[in-house]
């Protein structure tokens, strides 16, 4: 195992610098080849400190898999950042490959908050941020509008009402979660 231990899952030909990269794509920057659907991962327990996972995770099979194969692999303490599209996203529906979509809730299931639900998974994080992100319009010098409107005030501070009635209306782009590590 190299020094680095940082892991960019699904890196594609943009890997975050000083990781390992791991795709299935051989045209990508990968440093392993693998299918990310097909567990283990090739890495020992307890590898890395930090696990990327951009828009990559709306593409793999099962969830509750992935998760745990990150959480063994990741260290106790360890992050990881997911960022994919937000599900009132056009960008969500727009790419055939897309098999899941994502609400602020949707890792909660790996966390105490729903602990009637433990049974999907026995690894365990702690959601330590979750931010959605807007659309600008680089015509406009990326001026956001959904900020005027209000969206990102009501995704930040009132996420369970921006969901059920103006998710659709005003739409955010992606969502980024960071988790930490519960071993």
């Amino acid at each position: 195992m190299t020094s680095k231990t940082t892991l960019d899952l699904g890196c594609g030909k943009a890997r975050h610098p000083d990781s390992i990269g791991i795709d299935i794509n051989p045209d990508s920057n990968a440093d392993i080849i693998h299918d990310l659907n097909v567990f283990p991962y090739p890495f020992e327990d307890n590898s890395f400190d930090v696990v990327f996972a951009d828009s990559i995770i709306e593409h793999l099979d099962d969830i509750p898999s992935v998760m745990n194969e990150l959480h063994r692999i990741t260290r106790s303490g360890g992050k990881l950042i997911v960022i994919t599209p937000y599900f009132s996203s056009l960008d969500a529906f727009t790419d055939p490959t897309h098999k899941h979509f994502f609400s602020m809730r949707s890792f909660d299931y790996f966390t105490d908050s729903f602990p009637e639900y433990s049974y999907y998974s026995r690894s365990k994080f702690r959601k330590t941020k979750v931010k959605v992100t807007f659309w600008n319009l680089p015509r406009l010098k990326g001026i956001r509008p959904q900020h005027f409107l209000g969206a990102n005030f009501l995704a930040t501070r009132f996420p369970t009402i921006y969901e059920r009635f103006f998710a659709f209306i005003l739409p955010a782009q992606e969502i980024r979660f960071e988790l930490e590590v519960i071993k």
